[in-house]
């Protein structure tokens, strides 16, 4: 019902994060394995191709067992770090946010189009930072239905820089930034580069 791949310890490595539940709670009826209500699930890239499930070493609340029917992803508090929103059947939205771990360096970009569709849909952004190189798009909608955040984010480990990016947008046109600092959020507009280029205002502390 809702799957994404997405670094939430912003090591430059994407990890794969899925809900689940199923359509009909009479699966409690037959004898099998699954169940209507099921636990979220978080698989940590390897970094060889595979990927290994820590779901359960990475607290109690991805183990409740829900309905899920979607989940979204972006930086809601503006810090450089992804949540997770996931929407259940019954109940209120869940929130998962990371915290702890290794302080890796990110960076973020929303890009704005100008003869291209306004929301610069599909547009591409090649990031090089040391020998980490990244490529994301801008993508419409989701899971069921969920809309993720429309920013491009990269993790960069331990890198405080990324050399070189280069911009595909959806006409065709191609642009190319140097020199970004790391743990910025930066405004890519079609045509004049950036326009703006903000460090996080504050921070947020779990209760």
């Amino acid at each position: 019902m809702g799957a994404a791949f997405v670094d939430f310890d912003n090591d430059g490595w994407q990890d794969f994060f899925l809900v689940n539940g199923r359509l009909y709670p009479q699966v409690d009826t037959v004898p099998r394995s699954t169940r209507y209500l099921e636990p979220k699930l978080l698989f940590l890239n390897q970094r060889d191709g595979t990927f290994r499930n820590v779901s359960r070493q990475v607290g109690s609340a991805l183990e409740i067992p829900e309905v899920s029917r979607g989940a979204a992803m972006g930086d809601l508090f503006n810090d450089g770090r992804i949540e997770a929103v996931v929407e259940n059947l019954v109940g209120e939205p869940m929130i998962l946010r990371p915290e702890g771990g290794p302080q890796n360096h990110w960076i973020s970009f929303l890009l704005e189009g100008v003869k291209c569709n306004r929301l610069a849909l599909n547009a591409r952004v090649r990031t090089t930072a040391g020998g980490l190189v990244q490529v994301g798009e801008v993508l419409s909608g989701g899971s069921y239905p969920s809309q993720h955040d429309l920013r491009i984010h990269f993790g960069l480990a331990k890198h405080e820089r990324v050399e070189r990016a280069e911009i595909l947008w959806p006409n065709g046109a191609k642009e190319t930034l140097t020199n970004l600092a790391a743990d910025r959020f930066y405004v890519l507009r079609e045509g004049q580069g950036v326009v703006s280029n903000k460090a996080p205002e504050h921070s947020v502390k779990s209760p």
